[in-house]
């Protein structure tokens, strides 16, 4: 080798040296850029789980509630209905007798009033009251 060539080698060797520095920093850089977008990445990705997972924690939580709101709803309108329906019932019952009575009271007024027509005709008068039962007044008759 001669003197003349060897500074150009020299140089060219720093020249590829100070490339392959360049180069290894330049990697380096893309390898820490490309890191630090990846942590972001795992970041990212992991606060899209945990608000997803958030999220489905308070859907569940609102529907659990629906449910249990329309239960206790039924449970509390049957309830209501059933206490309504009674009333209903009672008024209903009580509306029937007061005019099964009046209606017992008309028929045992007119029986009246034929008994006592007949009595002052002096007819005989047999028909029985519009309530009376003949086995509930056998007066031991018919017992055997």
């Amino acid at each position: 080798m001669s003197l003349a060539v060897a500074p150009a080698a020299a140089k060219s060797s720093g020249l590829s040296s100070l490339a392959v520095a360049l180069s290894g920093l330049a990697v380096a850089g893309g390898v820490v850029y490309l890191a630090e977008k990846l942590v972001n990445l795992g970041k990212g990705a992991g606060k899209m789980m945990f608000d997803l997972i958030v999220e489905k924690y308070k859907q569940h939580q609102l529907e659990t509630g629906i449910k249990i709101g329309r239960k206790q709803g039924r449970e509390e309108g049957l309830v209501e209905g059933l206490e309504q329906g009674r009333e209903q019932g009672l008024e209903q019952g009580r509306e029937e007798a007061r005019e099964q009575a009046r209606e017992q009271g008309r028929a045992t007024r007119a029986w009246y009033e034929r008994q006592q027509a007949a009595f002052r005709a002096g007819l005989p008068f047999d028909e029985p009251p519009p309530l009376y039962d003949p086995e509930a007044h056998a007066n031991g008759a018919d017992a055997g």
